[in-house]
């Protein structure tokens, strides 16, 4: 490859060629994830692509700064994805599905008690403080952790909350599948075939498509970009005089840029799921991903190495923190099956769209016929999103703000 670099480039440094590269590992994840129905996430397949072919020399380690994607732009693409989240919000749907939101917010709780007491006699407390919110919840939450830990000067404990990142949801895709078939069997076997379809019978309210205060046609790529860069700024700023205040204990940006993403779409000042509406989120996407993963590259095999075991054993102590905390709020608060807690909880380690591929995936094994399919569709299908939702999006966000003022 480097050969292949150097003959197109003077000096094997054209940003053209080796952004090709990264878009091709990124592309190679994509297809392994489809071939395999998620089996194998796509992250995992970039992030071994990067690491083996920086380490065996077929790529610069610093490919990733090498093609642009500086820290000032990874600051950037970050700020506003987390805006955008918020725009994503649904506030029906959590209001409806309260429970199903507590039991996420309750997982959170079981995977910081599961990682900050058996995780830190094992590991110890700094690896136990940086990998609870990643194991908790999604990339929002690892760049924080990562962020926090490069601030300190500790860039092994950087590299250990993007590995988790990468490996948390393996464990999700072996337990989710077998509970949730089991949960929907007895649920379609406790119910009349008159009972299903009274439930699909009942019609539910749609939304009214909620439109901005700004008129539609002025909602173009760049106003768009703006609106969200406007509400970064201004959580940027609050972070800013929170610091003065309360020093490493301050809200982070990120926070700050998810309420106010919830709120200005909420007041009609921002149009929901904004980037995808600017036809932009690939490339948002692609900015964190790779900026996220960065390290991966420049990091020796003898140090990830290292890392493999308290990473497996952090990721095991957050599920059983899980199972038991969702298990006993669940059966004592709100009657729920064992089952259907413990799914909700693990949704920390999945958030959309791989907790949406998995119900849906879990529905057409289980239904014998259409009518079955439509009733766990209706059921089944929007706690998945609740959970997701509140624990990627907002606990994990919440988790990492809190936490990473303690390494």
């Amino acid at each position: 490859m480097n050969v292949i670099l150097n003959y197109l480039s003077a000096d094997g440094t054209n940003p053209v060629i080796l952004f090709a590269i990264l878009l091709l590992f990124l592309s190679c994840g994509d297809i392994v994830t489809q071939k395999t129905k998620a089996l194998i996430p796509s992250l995992l397949v970039f992030v071994l692509l990067l690491g083996v072919a920086s380490w065996i020399g077929l790529i610069p380690p610093d490919i990733v700064t090498r093609v642009g994607i500086s820290g000032p732009m990874f600051s950037i693409a970050n700020v506003i994805i987390v805006v955008n989240m918020g725009t994503t919000m649904n506030i029906k749907d959590i209001t409806s599905n309260w429970r199903i939101a507590t039991l996420g917010l309750v997982a959170l709780v079981g995977v910081a008690v599961g990682c900050c007491t058996i995780g830190t006699m094992i590991f110890g407390w700094d690896q136990a403080v940086i990998s609870a919110p990643v194991v908790g919840g999604g990339i929002v939450a690892a760049l924080e952790m990562q962020g926090a830990a490069k601030a300190l000067g500790k860039e092994n404990l950087a590299t250990m909350a993007i590995l988790i990142l990468t490996l948390q949801s393996l464990p999700a895709y072996l337990i989710i599948p077998p509970l949730f078939k089991k949960l929907m069997r007895k649920d379609l076997d406790e119910h009349s075939v008159e009972e299903i379809k009274a439930a699909i019978s009942v019609k539910k309210e749609e939304e009214a498509e909620v439109t901005t205060i700004i008129p539609e046609k002025y909602w173009t790529a760049n106003t768009i970009l703006l609106g969200l860069a406007i509400v970064g700024c201004l959580a940027v700023v609050s972070n800013k005089i929170c610091v003065k205040f309360m020093g490493n204990y301050a809200i982070s940006t990120s926070i700050f840029s998810l309420i106010y993403g919830i709120i200005f779409t909420q007041l009609r000042l921002l149009p929901k799921s904004a980037t995808n509406k600017a036809v932009s989120s690939g490339w948002i996407f692609i900015l964190v991903i790779v900026g996220a993963l960065a390290s991966i590259a420049t990091s020796s095999p003898t140090e990830i190495l290292k890392l493999l075991a308290p990473i497996a054993g952090m990721i095991f102590c957050g599920i059983a923190g899980i199972f038991v905390i969702t298990s006993l709020v669940g059966k004592f608060a709100f009657k729920y099956d064992w089952r259907l807690s413990f799914i909700m909880g693990l949704n920390c380690l999945l958030g959309f769209p791989l907790n949406y591929m998995l119900v849906l995936e879990s529905i057409e094994f289980s239904a014998k016929n259409e009518m079955e399919k439509e009733y766990l569709n209706n059921k089944y299908v929007p706690m998945m999103l609740v959970a997701g939702f509140v624990t990627v999006t907002i606990g994990s966000v919440l988790l990492a703000g809190v936490m990473k003022g303690f390494l």
